[in-house]
């Protein structure tokens, strides 16, 4: 009795290992599937100044056959000029701007072309925390970078989405796709936490979406560029929404201390960077601020 339960519990046993095995190799052939099927519509995105010189390296993707490119606002703000590169190596020049918003940090790109291969746009409603996502870009120019891993959590401040993800992003990972295992985009990957370990942030895709929706006259990347260059972008911060006893802080991430922002404190955008922005406060103090947040 003893041997036959002990032959069944080496079966038990083997069975359990071949197929965790088989799981674990069925989830990295899909993840190379998926990558295969994906990246060809993943771009390098270069800008220049009036001078000539390269600004900016970013990443983008495009999300229709005939040369629409998403990727991140910041990435051609202040630009004279945009191409884009393609994983056959073809550089095309970027024509034009059909919609942008530096408030989400997204802008739609337009280059002239047919086929293109492009990635299909998910609902935010499908993703959930512990979801398995890739995203891919081009890194310091690394074209074709990919890194996987979970969502983490699905984020909400001041009314505005973000997915927490740990698939680790570099600079120039701005304005990639997030992926889900189904190959479509679930976010644009837009900025990383410089006070923590592996904490990465996406814009959902249902921003992207209502940004395609909402497509103007195409606009010169120069004029895009000026209708921010220079400004200094205010706005007032009201602490009457604040719970008794709490204050407004900000992180700046120059010096890593704290500061209390008092009641009706003006704050002067003065630049943008890699998800962050360094603002002014009304009494004169600069840094690079990554969040307000409420302490």
């Amino acid at each position: 009795m003893s041997a036959l339960m002990g032959r069944d519990m080496r079966r038990l046993v083997l069975f359990s290992c071949l197929l965790m095995s088989s799981g674990f190799s069925i989830g990295q052939e899909g993840v190379a599937t998926l990558v295969k099927r994906s990246s060809d519509a993943v771009v390098l995105i270069l800008t220049s100044d009036s001078n000539g010189p390269e600004t900016a390296v970013g990443s983008g993707f495009s999300v229709s056959a005939d040369g629409e490119i998403v990727t991140n606002f910041h990435i051609v703000e202040g630009a004279h000029s945009v191409v884009v590169k393609l994983p056959t190596g073809a550089v095309v020049p970027v024509s034009g701007v059909l919609a942008w918003n530096p408030d989400r940090d997204l802008a739609i790109l337009k280059v002239s072309g047919k086929n293109l291969p492009f990635l299909t746009l998910e609902n935010d409603d499908t993703l959930q925390a512990g979801d398995h996502v890739v995203a891919i870009g081009s890194p310091l120019g690394l074209e074709g970078t990919l890194s996987d891993g979970i969502v983490s959590s699905i984020r909400e401040s001041d009314g505005k989405k973000w997915i927490q993800t740990t698939a680790p992003a570099s600079h120039s990972n701005s304005g990639g796709p997030l992926v889900d295992m189904r190959g479509k985009v679930v976010g644009v990957m837009t900025w990383i936490s410089k006070q923590g370990q592996n904490l990465n942030f996406a814009i959902p895709s249902d921003d992207v979406k209502f940004l395609l929706s909402n497509q103007g006259e195409l606009t010169s990347i120069a004029a895009v560029g000026e209708s921010r260059s220079g400004q200094h972008l205010q706005s007032s911060i009201d602490c009457s929404p604040l719970p008794k006893g709490k204050s407004l802080y900000l992180i700046t991430i120059d010096d890593r201390r704290d500061e209390q922002l008092g009641c009706g404190s003006v704050v002067q955008i003065l630049d943008r960077g890699e998800g962050l922005s360094r603002i002014r406060t009304a009494g004169g103090q600069e840094g690079w601020v990554q969040s307000l947040f409420i302490k």
